[in-house]
């Protein structure tokens, strides 16, 4: 099976892909061939990075999130806890903490929309009567 996650090598951090993969850890690539210019990198195509920014432009946090969301998906599925006498390998925390760290960046992304949020919606005062609020409007 081909991989699909190809992308351009070396990581150009000069690049808004290129910063996004550094930022993400994404940037142990295997290269194709010398002269390609190409590597396959663990987690993430550029394509899909491209996506991933151009479908959040406004929250770098969103757009990370979802990115270590996908990258923890990956982790879930190859995910091993294996012993053999002395030697232990257990790969399933790693993805734990993914999904974690994308829990958080969404979280801020939120509360960071929330906070921009008094910018669009028009704050009346309210006055309360009883168990009915009214607005400026006697709603």
């Amino acid at each position: 099976m081909r991989n699909m996650n190809t992308g351009a090598w070396p990581v150009d951090p000069d690049t808004q892909v290129g910063l996004f993969r550094t930022e993400l850890g994404d940037t142990n690539g295997v290269p194709n061939a010398p002269a390609d210019g190409l590597a396959v990198f663990e987690f993430l195509s550029d394509v899909a990075i491209a996506a991933l920014l151009l479908a959040y432009p406004t929250s770098r946090d969103t757009a990370m999130a979802k990115a270590l969301t996908s990258a923890a998906f990956k982790l879930i599925a190859s995910a091993q806890d294996i012993q053999v006498d002395d030697i232990k390998i257990k790969t399933v925390e790693r993805a734990n903490l993914m999904l974690t760290m994308a829990s958080g960046l969404s979280l801020a992304a939120a509360a960071g929309a929330a906070s921009s949020a008094f910018n669009v919606v028009p704050l009346t005062p309210q006055y309360r009567t009883g168990s009915y609020y009214y607005g400026e409007s006697g709603f």
